[in-house]
């Protein structure tokens, strides 16, 4: 009987060994398994393709630009990479391209259905309207189409002019109060190379609208996220302004030759932009692209051009030779 026993305890011995061996054993398996599978998963996984990556094709340089200025930069909701820069960061006339920024004033501020109210009177004795019709009437609005396709300037003045009836840091002077919200906006925007003393961009006796294309590339940034009207507006080729009765109209029509008569590969592409002269900026031109394979967008600035649409264009030829998108 004892041995009976014992031969019984030792049974029950190896029984519970085996027993407590089972749970390790299988976790064992389990974990191998797993980081089989998952190293399956890594070694079938596509990798993801970068972009833009350089394509080789093209040597910087052997690339020049005749400008004061020029950046150009990708940018999506990921990712931003800097494609071209040329003396980014120098302070430079900016003419027109300010209007960019009197755009976003009028519509981050202003009631756009209200009629654009200036009188008669001004718009025949003010040198300000010599290039421009408006009637009391007209919308604010429809001002901005004008401003932005032709540049026009006193299409800019006129909406600086009515700065009273909308903004808070009313000065005695509406335009000056317009101006200073136009800084106001700049420093807000991280803009500290940026500084504006008019809403058109025309020149004063040496003074001037100034910025860097660094900057200019950081504000069309932010026109795409936040006021992307503004470009949506600046990629019309023509506009025409009614008169509020309808019975008389002025035309308005693109200063931006890539929307008109000379179409480039990329011209579909464009998503919006503006252009600028004036005596002490020579030249200035910023054109965003779209890249519909990645939902980006190519913003490029020239500033101090003596033929801004050539450099644009030299610009816009050597970004697609050099990188894939």
């Amino acid at each position: 009987m004892k041995t009976e026993n014992k031969k019984n305890y030792f049974y029950k011995i190896i029984l519970f060994s085996f027993l407590i061996a089972i749970p390790p054993f299988v976790w064992g398996v389990f974990i191998r398994s797993s980081n089989n599978n998952q190293e399956e998963v890594v070694e079938n996984k596509i990798p993801e393709v970068e972009y833009p990556r350089p394509s080789g094709n093209y040597n910087e340089e052997d690339f020049f630009l005749n400008v004061g200025g020029a950046f150009s930069l990708y940018y999506d909701k990921e990712k931003e990479e800097i494609l071209y820069e040329k003396s980014a960061d120098e302070k430079l006339p900016i003419a027109s391209i300010s209007k960019i920024m009197t755009a976003h004033v009028v519509l981050k501020n202003y009631n756009l259905e209200e009629s654009l109210g200036v009188t008669e009177y001004d718009v025949i004795s003010r040198t300000e309207f010599r290039d421009f019709r408006a009637w009391s009437g007209t919308k604010i609005g429809d001002i901005l189409y004008p401003m932005i396709i032709e540049s026009n300037n006193s299409a800019a003045f006129s909406l600086a002019l009515i700065s009273d009836r909308f903004l808070k840091n009313n000065l005695d002077n509406s335009v000056e109060s317009f101006v200073s919200e136009m800084n106001k906006e700049a420093k807000e925007m991280g803009l500290t190379g940026t500084y504006f003393i008019n809403p058109s961009g025309l020149d004063a006796k040496d003074k001037y609208n100034q910025s860097t294309a660094r900057e200019v590339v950081v504000l069309a940034k932010y026109i795409i996220e936040k006021n992307e009207k503004i470009f949506e507006i600046s990629k019309m080729p023509s506009y025409r302004l009614y008169s509020p009765d309808k019975t008389v109209y002025y035309d308005a029509s693109t200063t931006n030759i890539f929307l008109s008569n000379q179409k480039k590969e990329w011209s579909d592409k464009i998503y919006g932009g503006k252009t600028g002269w004036t005596r002490a900026a020579y030249g200035c031109l910023l054109i965003v692209l779209e890249v519909p394979e990645t939902g980006g967008y190519i913003i490029n600035v020239v500033l101090g051009a003596e033929d801004r649409f050539l450099e644009m264009e030299k610009l816009i030829n050597y970004v697609y030779e050099s990188y894939i998108f």
